[in-house]
């Protein structure tokens, strides 16, 4: 998917802190579970390192999921930057990808309730969707949206499915290897001028 994108789109993207479910290897979707003190940690440190980067910025927009986590992981974020005044927007085309009647369970649990099902979908998780869940293909055609309506410097907080496919659609990844993404929580991606660099 080949997005119009603003050449002076500048991005600084974290997804949210660790959560119980994460830590516990629960699939989260669009769900919820709150942050634990290792996802708190992981907020501070990346508004730290924001803050060396763009806390000057009058113009610097917040925008994250919906979803609790996000948001609390941003709200964070923005204590770290001294910037109380900046707006927390929401916008629900970043919430997670919905795991349908999967959410809440182990990888191992899913294996044993619905083997066939889980297959189907680890060889194709980006047409494949959980059972009552959305593909990666759908979470691609709500995020390509909103980025393509980006304008400006924005710190985006949101999730692991839809990091790796921004991620992905920014640099013009095919699906295979936009699945293949790492999903960091500890770390804040820049992207700027066509790259995504680590910060």
């Amino acid at each position: 998917m080949i997005l119009p994108i603003d050449p002076s789109l500048e991005i600084y993207f974290a997804r949210h802190g660790q959560t119980e479910f994460n830590r516990e290897n629960r699939l989260c979707g669009a769900s919820d579970s709150p942050l634990t003190p290792l996802g708190i940690e992981e907020a501070h440190r990346n508004g730290q390192v924001l803050r060396r980067h763009a806390a000057p910025r009058a113009r610097l927009r917040i925008v994250s999921s919906p979803l609790k986590r996000a948001v609390d992981t941003a709200a964070i974020i923005r204590t770290e930057l001294q910037r109380p005044e900046l707006a927390l927007e929401t916008d629900a085309r970043l919430r997670e990808i919905a795991f349908g009647a999967w959410e809440g369970l182990t990888v191992a649990e899913i294996k044993s309730r619905d083997p066939a099902d889980w297959a189907r979908r680890v060889a194709d998780r980006w047409d494949d969707a959980a059972p009552g869940g959305e593909s990666y293909a759908g979470v691609a055609a709500r995020v390509g949206s909103w980025l393509a309506e980006q304008r400006g410097v924005t710190l985006v907080v949101t999730h692991g499915a839809v990091d790796r496919v921004l991620r992905g659609l920014y640099a013009g990844l095919p699906p295979n290897e936009i699945c293949a993404l790492p999903e960091p929580q500890d770390e804040m991606f820049l992207l700027k001028g066509g790259r995504i660099t680590e910060l």
